[in-house]
């Protein structure tokens, strides 16, 4: 590791990535559903544990093979959430109050059966899936720079981030579906009298997000030197901080709250513990300092328009 400010740069980059992968999703849901959904942690921590389970059951060393099955999985479950809870009571006219209630039930309900899997297997192998270890992928080498060597992690977390944004730009702007996403996410109403099949779209929209989250879930396999259950848990709060400096409908706005949250996070402590002897464990602390910040003094979309908002209403003179 590098000491001081180079490593937490470094470390800033690589929970950017992370928070992208896991954020990105939640707002790209949230901006067509308009369902606040608390179980998006499960859809990450599944892929946590597909990839824990494909390692110590089958042995799969293999990043790619870990990712797709995550992918499945994780998409599966948003699916079924929405086919089994969401739709049912869309159909019923249920306040989002309610739903939002609602996938909290779906989020203690994944978190038990999660449990109750890791036990099963335990029963079955004696390894210990409770508290697994971190996951060296074989695809996934190490590179090296000058002195220098990048984690395999940091590489696959690049590229995976990469490979999504590239992918879901070309998605939304140059395909008629992408431009049907748009247009629910937009206006809903309008949309289906358009002739836009919004349940199709609301349907696929649910299971990309869910595989992308589980897909991020894989890559903290690669990262993390111990991987539990509430791994994806610990991070939730963090990764509805980034949503909702993005106001849960910009994506744009959610990456760049995924790079202020990470740089608070890593350089931002590192500071305070270099001129204030500030613990590196009120790291959680600086997150919702920069929350309430953005909140305060800019808020997203929805509360006033955000940043971006409050320039285009200097500049055109208040209007």
């Amino acid at each position: 590791m590098l000491p001081g400010y180079p490593y937490s740069i470094l470390n800033s980059l690589q929970y950017f990535l992370f928070y992208l992968l896991f954020s990105v999703p939640l707002t790209l849901s949230y901006r067509t559903s308009k369902v606040l959904n608390f179980s998006h942690s499960n859809f990450i921590a599944y892929g946590m544990y597909t990839a824990i389970f494909l390692h110590g059951l089958a042995g799969n060393q293999s990043f790619l093979v870990a990712a797709i099955a995550a992918f499945l999985a994780g998409g599966s479950i948003a699916l079924l959430n929405h086919l089994a809870v969401f739709r049912p009571l869309e159909q019923r006219r249920a306040s989002p109050a309610f739903v939002m209630i609602a996938s909290m039930g779906l989020w203690i309900m994944y978190n038990y059966l999660l449990y109750m899997l890791a036990d099963v297997a335990h029963a079955f192998t004696m390894k210990n899936f409770i508290s697994y270890g971190r996951i060296d992928y074989a695809d996934i080498p190490d590179l090296r720079i000058l002195d220098f060597t990048v984690d395999h992690s940091l590489l696959a977390s690049l590229a995976s981030a990469t490979a999504f944004g590239t992918a879901l730009y070309l998605l939304l702007m140059k395909t008629s579906l992408g431009r049907a996403m748009r247009a629910v996410a937009d206006n809903p109403a309008l949309a289906e009298i358009s002739g836009i099949p919004r349940e199709k779209v609301l349907r696929f929209t649910w299971f990309l997000c869910g595989g992308a989250a589980a897909v991020g879930g894989v890559l903290w396999t690669s990262f993390s030197g111990t991987i539990t259950p509430a791994s994806a848990d610990a991070m939730i709060l963090q990764v509805f901080a980034v949503s909702f400096i993005g106001g849960l409908v910009s994506l744009s706005r959610t990456i760049l709250g995924a790079l202020a949250i990470s740089l608070a996070e890593n350089v931002g402590i590192a500071a305070l513990n270099t001129f204030f002897g500030i613990p590196t464990s009120f790291r959680p602390f600086i997150t919702f300092v920069t929350l309430l910040t953005v909140l305060i003094v800019s808020p997203p979309l929805g509360a006033a328009g955000g940043l971006p908002y409050r320039f285009r209403r200097k500049v055109g003179g208040g209007r």
